[in-house]
């Protein structure tokens, strides 16, 4: 049997798209099922039958009368996607914070453009930072080390390594030592 010929693609249901795929669609009411993009007309054709058939809609919607069982309905396409209001308002909302993003970076190039100075001000700043950071670090690595190597030399000979004006036993019992007001009240 020919099929009943709709619309620009020829089919009911079935739009032809700029890249020459056919993405197929069937309506219920206030809900959208997109079918999906298929590379020949004939399977988004196939598709949008597949969903009549499963919507139970009558044989005279369909583009091909020839699909007589559920089964044939199920493997001439897969299950569709429901396409609601609710995912094309979460589809628009993630498509305007692209714009912003993309409206973002490309106001911050044309500032690196037009000032280098702060380019380069903002890289100083951040090297800075940076190597500050570390040393920091490093400082507390090393004392760390310094405050076990003392921990160590205490417990196997009973005395320290370090007399009490040296700096490095400073260093040592700050950092190892609790909140040391307390103890020397007692």
């Amino acid at each position: 049997m020919s099929p009943r010929r709709r619309g620009s693609s020829g089919y009911r249901g079935v739009r032809e798209r700029p890249s020459g795929a056919y993405y197929a669609e069937i309506r219920s009411g206030d809900v959208r099922l997109g079918l999906g993009t298929f590379e020949t007309l004939h399977e988004a054709d196939r598709a949008y039958d597949a969903a009549t058939w499963r919507l139970r809609r009558p044989r005279a919607q369909m583009n091909f009368q020839d699909v007589y069982t559920h089964e044939q309905a199920q493997d001439l396409a897969p299950p569709p996607r429901l396409i609601t209001d609710q995912v094309h308002e979460e589809h628009r909302r993630r498509q305007r914070r692209l714009l912003v993003v993309e409206e973002d970076e490309r106001v911050m190039t044309e500032w690196r453009r037009r000032h280098p100075e702060d380019v380069a001000a903002e890289n100083a700043f951040w090297a800075e930072r940076t190597a500050r950071h570390r040393a920091e670090r490093d400082d507390r690595r090393r004392r760390k080390a310094l405050a076990i190597l003392q921990c160590e030399v205490v417990n196997n000979s009973g005395t320290s390594i370090f007399t009490s004006d040296d700096e490095r036993w400073d260093d040592a019992w700050l950092d190892t030592s609790d909140n040391s007001e307390n103890d020397d009240s007692e």
